[in-house]
């Protein structure tokens, strides 16, 4: 390593540091920074193979005894899980310069009051008190306080890692002196960021087994006792929801076999060449919800023995007129590493983000109610003009 190049790693040390980065994750990005310039080592294709139907979980007949069973082992250990709900995101996709958890959603709720709504609603009818846990970035943090305010509900937050943005021509640090020069680490920080920020700690010692992780924008990811019945029944300890992809999910991970590990491919990582092969829907027919179910146990074994090492995504962006490139990792990827994971195959109607303005007006409009137990349904009045 030449002088020049210690002294910016040095550089990138420091400003992390003074960033609030514990020293582990300062760890892990130094070392994804210095393989930048192996960053012409790509996937190796022939050896990707997509998840088949054979890989993929289903969940029992609707009213049968399968499903019952799985129902009674679901709600007899709900008191151990928590909802963690990923909000760090702003809504630039929809032009807006706002946390997308603080827009208004449906009948002038935001998308964060109808998830405190969901989970008191769940809380409630069990009898139990499962606490809401948010990932937050350094944007969202203080206006997410300011609507969850004074609630029933144990609310925990925690702040994902930020990381620098490095620039493409020299590798050196972004530097225009403002807040573009930090991005946030990939939804995949939210391991890390829970272990460093003692959060996982205090759920154990508190006798919290599960975690259900979704995006905050997809309403429709409500917590599942049958699901959780499924995971603990199967002795499964990270299951991941696909469903079925089709034309408007192109863009998303898909589960895959490589190098006979099961783990997730996303479409940052697919060289361009195969680009039209990963988006083929029949040929990579599965995609991730991003709607995960993790065993808090094995997740803190892993951590504490340095075991969980996910892919490094390059996610390249053109931030003031300059090339960057964004590190970050996918938690979806976390496939790899635990001892028994799974893929359930939900139904669609478990995902309906929201991520244009398109995606927001439809959730607006007639063709979607918001019933008393804050849970978003179709509108079986409503028929497509």
């Amino acid at each position: 390593m030449s002088i020049e190049k210690k002294d910016i790693e040095e550089l990138i040390r420091l400003r992390m540091a003074q960033r609030g980065v514990g020293g582990r994750d300062i760890k892990f990005f130094l070392e994804a920074w210095r393989n930048l310039e192996n960053s012409d080592e790509q996937l190796a294709w022939q050896d990707v193979q997509p998840a088949a139907a054979d890989d993929v979980g289903q969940l029992p007949a609707v009213g049968s005894e399968a499903e019952r069973r799985l129902l009674r082992v679901g709600l007899e250990n709900m008191a151990r899980c928590a909802i963690v709900k990923l909000n760090g995101g702003r809504s630039t996709t929809m032009g807006g310069k706002v946390p997308k958890c603080t827009l208004p959603a449906k009948d002038g709720k935001s998308f964060l009051e109808i998830v405190l709504g969901q989970v008191m609603s769940v809380n409630d009818s069990l009898g139990i008190e499962m606490p809401l846990i948010l990932m937050n970035s350094f944007f969202t943090g203080q206006k997410s306080s300011e609507i969850v305010g004074r609630t029933p509900l144990i609310i925990m937050d925690f702040i994902q890692n930020e990381y620098p943005r490095t620039r493409v021509d020299n590798l050196h640090p972004l530097e225009t002196g403002s807040e573009e020069d930090w991005c946030p680490g990939g939804h995949g920080d939210f391991f890390a960021s829970l272990y460093g920020s003692g959060l996982l700690a205090d759920l154990l010692e508190l006798g919290f087994r599960y975690v259900f992780i979704s995006n905050i924008d997809n309403l429709s990811a409500e917590v599942s006792p049958l699901i959780l019945g499924n995971m603990v029944a199967g002795n499964h300890d990270f299951v991941m929801e696909v469903t079925r992809k089709t034309d408007a999910d192109l863009k998303g991970g898909s589960p895959v076999i490589y190098r006979d590990n099961l783990t997730m491919l996303e479409i940052a990582q697919v060289p361009d060449s195969y680009l039209g092969e990963f988006q083929d829907i029949d040929r990579f027919s599965y995609f991730n919800t991003n709607n995960l179910w993790v065993d808090l146990r094995a997740l803190d074994t892993l951590l504490v023995n340095n075991e969980l090492r996910l892919p490094v995504i390059q996610n390249r962006k053109r931030i003031c007129d300059t090339e960057v490139i964004q590190i970050e990792t996918a938690m979806g990827a976390a496939l790899q590493c635990f001892a028994r994971p799974a893929l359930l195959e939900v139904p669609r109607s478990r995902f309906a983000p929201v991520k244009r303005m398109e995606d927001l007006h439809f959730l607006q409009s007639e063709a979607f109610v918001l019933n008393e137990e804050f849970q978003v349904r179709r509108n079986p009045d409503w028929s497509s003009p």
